[in-house]
């Protein structure tokens, strides 16, 4: 794990603007100032006494011995600040863990990103967090610090501008999407009312209209022209004997032969 890795995930743990005001790097006061801290953290909360932490990051055990070799960095800023820690990934501070004082803290930074304290920090100075005085020097520094890390304008504007235009586009797409739906509902309509038109059912009872054509679907046509071309037949010889031209029972044969044969028809037709 690096550096950048532990520094991120320590940002994610003070993410509460409303809370923290954090700003890194971080000198003892403007001007050339070469003491820094990776990270100080101002809790802006009443009830937590606006306490001010400062963080270490280390990620190497070597790292970390020099860092307790040389205590004049970190002691200089005991002086305003309330708590100290040091941010290490695991393993890192086992080496050491008996030569590091009692009252710096220790959190782990875990693989996934996640934190945890191995040893909470314990108050640098006897006075309450809200009794203390921040030099100008440290305020106006750690102001700067939080400054460098806020956009530009310029930056502002880019990201309002990208932002816009992906907005447009998205817009764009969905016009488009709806436009497309609308336009096939209009084609439907506009089918459905030649229909209407075609088969003249404006007015009337549609449910009725629908039934008569499922009806008409659902009839065998083969045997209805069949039983149609059969009472034509019969019909034929029927005007036949009317005029004299044919026998009676010829026809009443007919008729009952036309008759057995629908029968037939009727029985073998699915």
């Amino acid at each position: 794990m690096n550096a950048h890795e532990v520094r991120t995930a320590l940002r994610n743990k003070f993410n509460d603007r409303r809370r923290y005001a954090m700003a890194e790097e971080v000198g003892l006061t403007t001007g050339g100032a070469r003491r820094r801290l990776d990270m100080i953290v101002a809790d802006c909360y009443n009830s937590n006494g606006y306490r001010v932490d400062g963080f270490e990051i280390k990620v190497s055990t070597a790292d970390l011995r020099r860092e307790l070799a040389d205590p004049d960095k970190h002691i200089a800023f005991f002086e305003v600040i309330d708590y100290y820690t040091l941010v290490c990934p695991p393993k890192v501070v086992e080496p050491v863990l008996d030569i590091i004082p009692k009252t710096w803290g220790i959190l782990i930074v875990n693989e996934d990103g996640t934190t945890r304290y191995k040893r909470r920090p314990l108050a640098l100075q006897d006075k309450r967090p809200e009794d203390r005085r921040i030099p100008r020097g440290f305020f106006a520094s750690f102001v700067r610090a939080i400054q460098e890390k806020q956009p530009s304008k310029q930056e502002l504007d880019a990201e309002y501008e990208r932002g816009f235009k992906e907005g447009a586009e998205e817009n764009r797409r969905r016009y488009d999407f709806n436009k497309g739906r609308v336009q096939r509902e209009i084609k439907k309509l506009d089918e459905y009312d030649k229909l209407m038109a075609r088969f003249g059912i404006y007015g009337d009872d549609i449910d009725k209209i629908m039934d008569e054509f499922e009806a008409f679907r659902k009839l065998n046509r083969a045997h209805l022209l069949w039983a149609l071309n059969s009472s034509i037949n019969s019909l034929e010889q029927m005007k036949q004997y009317l005029e004299g031209k044919g026998d009676a029972d010829t026809s009443d044969q007919a008729q009952v032969a036309g008759d057995d044969t629908l029968r037939e028809k009727e029985g073998g037709v699915s």
